[in-house]
């Protein structure tokens, strides 16, 4: 049992996965999503939520294909995740253009057919900070994912 609980992360992202009608598969690089399920359907990641920690509300920041950081909604416990749910399973949709530019300048296609990544961080929300700067150190309950890599199939492999 580790000696402060409270460093412990808030919440870590166990896997993604894409929702089919028999539910949700796990999404990897053998199973690639088709250019329709690109457009349509959001990609699912999981939260593995500490149940000591079970009153905090999360902060979550998507990192797709080394771009920028993007925000996603704010998770407040007992709205959001409801109380005493262990596992829940959010979204993201893959940014809906063409070309972009990753951190280091170079040109990135989101929706091009291929390999692509994906990193999640988690923290804790304070109330103070609303709006703030975000805090995804480990001291403040800071998590980030391992990059989880995925297939968007072509014409040629679907």
């Amino acid at each position: 049992m580790p000696d402060n609980p409270a460093r412990e992360p808030v919440a870590k992202v166990t896997g993604i996965y894409r929702g089919k009608f028999s539910g949700l598969e796990p999404l990897t690089i053998d199973k690639p999503l088709i250019q329709e399920e690109v457009r349509r359907n959001p990609i699912f990641y999981e939260l593995d939520l500490n149940p000591e920690r079970g009153d905090e509300n999360l902060i979550i920041d998507l990192i797709y294909d080394n771009l920028s950081p993007r925000r996603l909604p704010d998770l407040i416990r007992g709205t959001d995740i409801p109380h005493g749910i262990r596992f829940w399973p959010d979204w993201f949709s893959i940014p809906p253009y063409r070309e972009m530019r990753d951190t280091d300048g170079r040109r990135v296609y989101p929706r091009a057919p291929g390999i692509h990544t994906v990193q999640i961080r988690t923290g804790v929300q304070k109330r103070a900070r609303i709006g703030g700067n975000r805090d995804f150190s480990p001291e403040m309950g800071g998590f980030s994912s391992p990059v989880f890599e995925f297939m968007i199939a072509g014409d040629d492999n679907v």
